[in-house]
């Protein structure tokens, strides 16, 4: 058989053993493009300059704005846990809602060692890596080593947690051929600056005609926000413009009000303080900004930007002021919403697309733009139709979800006010928060187009009965058809009643 023939052989076999649920040609390995993921972490979407929705200098971010096309309507489903990054990644990885995710892999502080991070969900580098694909990561990997270790080809500096110091941030590499090397730190270097040293070194000396995946994942702009001092310059607090919804405080108690994230800053929140968070905030993603130029720059020598993919993408947003919270363990939309730009080959320039997407469509759209099949475990939507303009939305309306970690009820956690939690649909223009906390629950109702920011609560409107009806159905609809395990009419929607079953230390010994 032709060597040429034995490779399509063998990429339809790789396809086949994964099952697939959307069928697409299967084109020749030569020809496909390589990808490079640029994921940050804590970026709330809008956070690039060329959005004009915030005052953040973001030149190569804006560079990529203008080479491709941006979703404004792109979020995260939510997570079950403070550490909102941890099922943000997850889902991300697997294209699956986190309801149908191992908890090993997002909540790993709830395991034994032994325990964290397995799982038996496909990931989009593993994917990729069985089908050609030379994958290369480096960053921040929230999820355990054993994904990393079946996605990758190559790993250098990767960073294993949630948050760390960003001037001597512990890292470790990893390859199959030598597993695991010793943790190595470089306390000069801004942690951007060492995620792009890997990403730049590894597309200077990258020879094979294989094509190449890369995933950069930043630590940054997540705190501490601590950015090289020529970025923090840039910007001073008393120039900085508050959010129109800012508050001094949140109006009501809701879940988690009390978690690390909110008691950075004392309460009430004051103009001056907020002002500060944000101008660190700012100073932390121009300094990224840069280190995403610097490996652009490497990208364009390489001679093989005009075949490659670009995602840029954020895990969640973040607060900041907004509604009196500080952190992302909320459903609003500055908690919720990404950044999510698309660049390459075939990709339309310089578009705003409204569609509604999920950060976690990005495994199936990656599929749909290199002519990969779609796996059947994959849950979300294919982008590619929308960008290449086939189509104008892949859903029409959107599930999102908050709740504290059941097992924070036990007793060792509960100095952060847990339990409760939000269940939240967005249809057309409007979007219904129900918030749950002890017995209480509150309604939420906001015209996003003419309220954007989220102020006037409309629930209470007569006028907008009906659309709280309709919104209250399709929640229901939603939420069933996610797997989504919470129940409307129940206090804290059920989630809380058995908290013993999320001992998984102790339950992994009997």
């Amino acid at each position: 058989m032709h060597k040429y023939s034995i490779k399509i052989v063998a990429a339809l076999v790789v396809v086949l053993s994964f099952g697939c649920k959307e069928k697409t040609v299967v084109e020749k390995e030569a020809e496909k493009p390589n990808i490079l993921f640029l994921f940050t972490d804590d970026q709330r979407g809008g956070t690039i300059g060329a959005l004009d929705k915030y005052d953040v200098e973001t030149p190569n971010m804006d560079a990529l704005v203008q080479r491709g096309t941006s979703f404004t309507n792109s979020y995260i489903l939510g997570a079950t846990t403070a550490a909102v990054c941890s099922p943000s990644r997850a889902m991300l990885m697997t294209g699956r809602h986190y309801f149908n995710i191992e908890p090993n892999v997002y909540a790993q502080f709830a395991f034994n060692q032994e325990d964290k991070g397995k799982s038996d969900k496909l990931t989009f580098p593993e994917y990729f890596k069985a089908n050609g694909y030379t994958t290369f990561a480096t960053g921040k990997q929230h999820n355990g080593e054993p994904w990393v270790e079946r996605g990758f080809t190559k790993v250098k500096s990767a960073f294993l947690g949630g948050m760390t110091t960003h001037f001597g941030t512990k890292v470790k590499d990893y390859s199959p051929e030598t597993g695991w090397s010793e943790p190595y730190k470089n306390e000069e270097k801004f942690s951007s600056e060492v995620f792009a040293d890997a990403a730049v070194g590894f597309l200077d000396t990258y020879e094979n005609k294989d094509p190449f995946l890369m995933y950069v994942a930043f630590t940054a702009p997540h705190d501490p926000r601590t950015a090289p001092k020529e970025f923090e310059d840039k910007y001073a607090a008393s120039d900085i413009a508050l959010p129109e919804n800012f508050m001094p405080e949140h109006p009501f108690e809701i879940a988690d009000d009390r978690i690390r994230d909110e008691v950075l800053a004392p309460f009430p929140r004051t103009e001056e303080i907020i002002q500060k968070e944000i101008s660190d905030y700012y100073a932390m993603i121009s300094a990224t900004d840069a280190q995403i130029g610097r490996i652009l720059k490497a990208l364009e020598a390489s001679g093989k930007a005009d075949n490659t993919i670009i995602v840029l993408a954020g895990d969640n947003g973040l607060a900041l002021g907004q509604h009196g919270l500080l952190g992302k363990q909320n459903v609003y939309e500055h908690s919720i919403s990404v950044p999510m730009v698309f660049c390459g080959p075939n990709i339309p320039e310089n578009r705003k697309n409204d569609a509604m997407v999920y950060l976690h469509d990005i495994f199936p759209t990656l599929c749909g733009l290199t002519g990969l099949e779609i796996p059947e475990s994959v849950q979300t939507e294919n982008l590619a139709p929308v960008l290449k303009g086939e189509s104008n939305a892949v859903r029409n309306s959107m599930l999102y979800a908050y709740n504290s970690w059941p097992g924070d009820l036990l007793g060792k956690n509960r100095n952060h006010n847990p339990g409760g939690g939000h269940r939240a649909v967005r249809k057309g223009d409007y979007k219904l928060i129900v918030s749950a906390k002890h017995e209480v629950f509150t309604y939420q109702l906001f015209d996003l187009k003419n309220d954007p920011w989220e102020l006037v609560n409309l629930s209470e409107n007569e006028n907008y009965a009906s659309v709280k009806e309709d919104l209250m159905n399709e929640l229901e609809i939603l939420i069933k058809e996610t797997g989504d395990p919470a129940k409307l009419d129940k206090n804290e929607f059920g989630l809380f009643d058995n908290p013993e079953d999320y001992n998984f230390k102790k339950n992994s010994k009997k």
